[in-house]
């Protein structure tokens, strides 16, 4: 499946492959925290201003469903999930573009969808509380970037009929 032109552009222009590449270089401790606190780990998640955080059991993801007045009323929607399975980081996130037209998925798969050919970027983990901060710290400031750049350019596209 051909990735939607609007979704590939945003991702080019905030230079998600360069930054998911040095953010997973980042994270690469040993041993992963796999024995975390949920609760803990939501909390931080709300700290970062998204209340409605519910975390799921069974599938051990964090669902999180911010606010943002400035996405609603232009009626772009977005989500973000975060698993923190075993000590590694997964994010997946969407945005929709309009009713019709959702885009995203997982930040570890992304950079193979926009043709990223190098060698195999491992995936993300952390050993601590302060390392997870700093993880979510950087995740939300891209998915942040990745909105604003949703908004910027899908605005500018002209509209279809």
């Amino acid at each position: 499946m051909e990735m939607h032109p609007v979704w590939k552009k945003v991702l080019e222009e905030v230079e998600f492959v360069s930054w998911y590449h040095a953010f997973a270089e980042q994270f690469q401790t040993m041993p992963p925290f796999t024995d975390h606190s949920v609760t803990e780990a939501q909390d931080m998640i709300m700290e970062f201003g998204f209340r409605k955080t519910v975390y799921d059991p069974a599938n051990s993801l964090y669902m999180v469903e911010g606010v943002d007045d400035t996405r609603s009323i232009k009626g772009l929607g977005s989500g973000l999930s975060i698993s923190l399975k075993e000590g590694k980081i997964e994010v997946d996130v969407a945005f929709d573009l309009d009713h019709d037209t959702r885009v995203g998925g997982k930040f570890s798969l992304i950079p193979a969808q926009v043709g990223y050919e190098g060698p195999a970027i491992p995936m993300p983990v952390f050993t601590n509380y302060k390392e997870l901060y700093a993880a979510l710290k950087q995740i939300f400031g891209m998915y942040e970037d990745i909105g604003n750049k949703v908004i910027d350019i899908f605005l500018a596209e002209p509209a279809t009929m």
